[in-house]
């Protein structure tokens, strides 16, 4: 759940840079414009990882659903999401597997899924994008958009280099704000390739150059930090959600100040608020 977290928690906050990073990958023209939906599909209990509107030059909707384990039954997951989410939003609904890791992959994983009848007609046929992070290279990811530089860490060219990956990834953020959030998602994710050891390793000189909080913080008390660190993201995302399924857009300062906020027990606080107030001028963070 962390991994899941640390993903989600990257594409609210820097949705531009990762439609920018799949645009070429998946077929969509330059430029193109995006905004976040909900993705509670509850009519079923189903709740696809995320979902963005797309604009002009491009009309529909962006279903990208992270992946970090095996998953038989995915393909008929996807399915299920893109009917359900151009029910309730409108169409057309490209749907995009982001795989993190080779465990996660399968034959089963072609990028169509068909259904034909006993005579061997189709009756069915679902086409959706397959995306595999270790096929990616981590020098593009490092000079691409910032938000999914976390990303470089997981190519199969990072696995003997990941030091100098790490390094150049923070010297890209020397006075960006969002440089802890990203270093932190790196180093979550990182646990999905390498283990504590090669980790620490790899983060000691960034934390020698630099002072980091954040990073202090995590590589102190391990991947318990990290678990810690994915709740608190989620639950900004959760806030944010309930926020915009009650009232509509959401002011940039108010998100700032959600994305700003690390106090798991006043994010909770304020969830609960979030579901009784009656107007967004209400609500107080």
């Amino acid at each position: 759940m962390k991994y899941d977290s640390t993903l989600k928690h990257l594409l609210d906050r820097f949705a531009a840079d990762w439609i920018g990073l799949l645009a070429p990958l998946v077929d969509l023209p330059p430029g193109v414009q995006v905004e976040a939906l909900d993705a509670d599909l509850s009519t079923v209990q189903a709740m696809a990882d995320k979902v963005f509107r797309l604009h002009q030059p491009e009309l529909g909707l962006l279903h990208l659903e992270p992946q970090s384990s095996h998953d038989l039954e995915l393909p008929d997951r996807l399915l299920v999401y893109n009917s359900l989410l151009h029910r309730r939003h409108g169409g057309p609904v490209r749907t995009v597997v982001l795989l993190l890791r080779r465990e996660a992959d399968s034959p089963a994983l072609s990028g169509s899924l068909r259904r034909a009848r006993a005579d061997g007609r189709e009756y069915l046929r679902f086409d959706y994008d397959v995306i595999r992070v270790w096929q990616m290279s981590a020098d593009a990811l490092l000079t691409g958009p910032i938000g999914a530089m976390p990303l470089a860490v997981l190519a199969d060219d990072a696995k003997d280099r990941l030091e100098d990956v790490v390094v150049r990834l923070d010297h890209r953020l020397p006075n960006d704000p969002t440089r802890d959030l990203l270093l932190a998602s790196s180093f979550i994710l990182c646990g999905l390739r390498y283990n504590e050891k090669e980790i620490q390793a790899a983060y000691q000189r960034v934390l020698g150059m630099k002072e980091s909080v954040t990073y202090q913080m995590i590589l102190r008390e391990g991947r318990s930090e990290g678990v810690a660190y994915g709740t608190i993201a989620a639950r900004q995302s959760d806030l944010l959600d309930i926020l915009e399924e009650r009232f509509g857009v959401v002011t940039p300062e108010l998100v700032a100040m959600i994305h700003a906020t690390s106090d798991s027990a006043k994010l909770q606080a304020a969830i609960r608020r979030a579901v009784r107030v009656a107007s967004l001028d209400e609500f107080q963070l």
